[in-house]
């Protein structure tokens, strides 16, 4: 949790004042104990000494602490205002990825899939799933092959084909199968009428 800027200035002053007294207090201790001149008095200045000296190493503790903290508040601020609310692809951008998303999980879909009517089956789970993320605002947040690696294995279909789905074929175009004018069936030939015979003279 972030502490408010006020706040942390008060703790730094707070802590940098303790330190200065508290090393004043060492350092005084220090010549008592030196100055002592029973053993009695020596032991009671170095006690003093260290209980003092353990307090000005926490104070310089919390001080390094604080000033870790700040820097990772810092960070987190910085981070937060590069990121920012996920913004909203434009149309051209949304039909981008929906198309590029669907070229290439239909690749996956039609090299994995055990049949046809499989294969058309995960096309519909697809269709249906791009209508619905593509009205998220993060829909194209994240990398295009990023993407595509988590729906397919949304959908099962293995991890190293979804990586590797630029050189997977093209999925069959469905108006393959659909009879064109050049490929219609064209109606049998008439049978020709026989020509009449040509008049007999008389």
């Amino acid at each position: 949790m972030s502490t408010p800027p006020d706040i942390a200035e008060r703790h730094a002053r707070v802590l940098a004042r303790l330190t200065e007294l508290g090393l004043a207090l060492a350092e005084q201790t220090f010549t008592d104990a030196q100055a002592a001149e029973t053993p009695a008095e020596r032991v009671e200045a170095v006690k003093a000494f260290h209980t003092i000296s353990r307090s000005v190493r926490q104070s310089v503790a919390l001080e390094a602490k604080l000033v870790r903290q700040q820097a990772q508040d810092l960070r987190d601020a910085e981070r937060a205002a590069l990121t920012g609310p996920p913004r909203k692809p434009g149309g051209v951008e949304l039909s981008k990825r929906i198309g590029a998303v669907r070229d290439a999980v239909t690749r996956v879909i039609w090299h994995e899939a055990e049949d046809e009517d499989y294969a058309e089956w995960l096309e519909e789970q697809l269709r249906d799933e791009l209508t619905s993320a593509c009205q998220r605002d993060n829909f194209c947040a994240e990398p295009l092959d990023d993407h595509i690696a988590r729906l397919c294995l949304e959908m099962g279909l293995p991890e190293d084909a979804a990586h590797n789905w630029r050189d997977l074929p093209a999925p069959p175009d469905p108006d393959d199968d659909e009879p064109t004018a050049d490929d219609a069936i064209s109606p049998p030939p008439r049978d020709e009428a026989p020509e009449p015979d040509p008049p007999s003279s008389a």
